[in-house]
């Protein structure tokens, strides 16, 4: 299995950011295209795939979950304008918040797993209810369900469990991630994240290209390309 393993963390990140650059080129330039949306759902997994690798590796969570922090901020007028045509909107807020919080819960969880004691276990999970049940009030992208998402990701890449089972361990946690966002719809898009799984089971392990610069740009493309093309639907 290893010597099919060709994807670095620099080549899903690609994958991630062209897959949502269709995603939102659909949602903004070209709403009746739905095959634009439909290749656009492979990369909200990625993306919570490599903040669960993010938690794994980094050494300076701070800062980490500072750069999740700021961007987000960044990100929050740009976001209002592709998804509700204005500045300020209070109803609504972009993905970002939704991985900040899965990172968060991933370190919590850490942490209970070192500690090992009854409170910490119950506190870990008082704290993901919460979680969640704050983003789906505050109705961030991909909600409590996406927060969830980054957490299976995370608990499965810490367990001991061979490739078979964590692979079914992954497919599992999408599939539920997939009909949680359904939000009760009988027909829906989201079960094509489920083919996000393949580059993710091709991943090798490796960071592979990573300059500082690029760890910025990746961030930056978020709010950037969402705010073009934002402005281009708005004055076509």
């Amino acid at each position: 299995m290893q010597e099919v393993r060709v994807l670095n963390g620099f080549h899903l990140k690609l994958i991630a950011l062209c897959t949502m650059f269709i995603d939102h080129m659909g949602a903004t330039l070209f709403p009746g295209a739905l095959w634009l949306r439909c290749v656009g759902r492979l990369a909200f997994p990625i993306f919570c795939f490599l903040i669960a690798e993010g938690c794994v590796y980094t050494r300076e969570r701070k800062k980490y979950a500072a750069r999740l922090l700021v961007f987000a901020v960044l990100s929050e007028i740009p976001f209002n304008l592709m998804s509700r045509s204005a500045v300020w909107d209070i109803h609504h807020q972009n993905v970002l918040w939704t991985l900040l919080a899965g990172a968060l819960v991933c370190w919590l969880m850490d942490w209970a797993l070192k500690k090992r004691t009854a409170s910490s276990f119950v506190l870990t999970g008082a704290a993901m209810v919460a979680a969640f049940c704050l983003l789906e009030l505050a109705d961030t992208d991909y909600g409590g369900w996406g927060m969830l998402l980054v957490a299976v990701f995370y608990a499965v890449r810490r367990t001991p469990n061979g490739p078979t089972v964590k692979m079914a361990a992954q497919a599992l946690g999408l599939a539920v991630f997939a009909v949680g966002v359904m939000n009760g719809r009988v027909i829906t898009i989201e079960l094509w994240a489920l083919a996000s799984l393949l580059p993710i089971w091709l991943y090798n392990g490796r960071r592979g290209f990573s300059p500082k610069a690029v760890q910025y740009g990746f961030y930056a493309f978020y709010p950037v390309h969402i705010l073009i093309l934002s402005l281009i639907a708005m004055y076509r």
